[in-house]
């Protein structure tokens, strides 16, 4: 993926959504503003806040890279990240 001064300047990064929380926003993905430093806690915190309804439906986890990830891990624009339901088994 080839990045542009544009997205050098205001860099994003493509959140993919999956299962209910899919069905919930109603999109395949989310574009989110990246700012310096941005966490998996600062994302969480910022789909909650544009999307409320996640909130009181689902919980989730956000896997970066292909793995779940920790809400401490920092996110770079070139991550691949995707919006999971919590799943739980016994």
């Amino acid at each position: 993926m080839k990045v542009t001064n544009e997205q050098q300047l205001d860099p994003t990064i493509i959140v993919k959504l999956f299962a209910s929380s899919r069905e919930i926003i109603g999109k395949d993905n989310m574009e989110v503003k990246l700012s310096d430093k941005m966490t998996v806690r600062d994302l969480r915190k910022m789909i909650l806040a544009t999307q409320p309804l996640l909130l009181s439906k689902i919980q989730f986890v956000i896997a970066v890279n292909h793995k779940v990830a920790d809400d401490a891990a920092t996110l770079n624009q070139m991550d691949e990240v995707a919006v999971l339901p919590a799943v739980s088994g016994g």
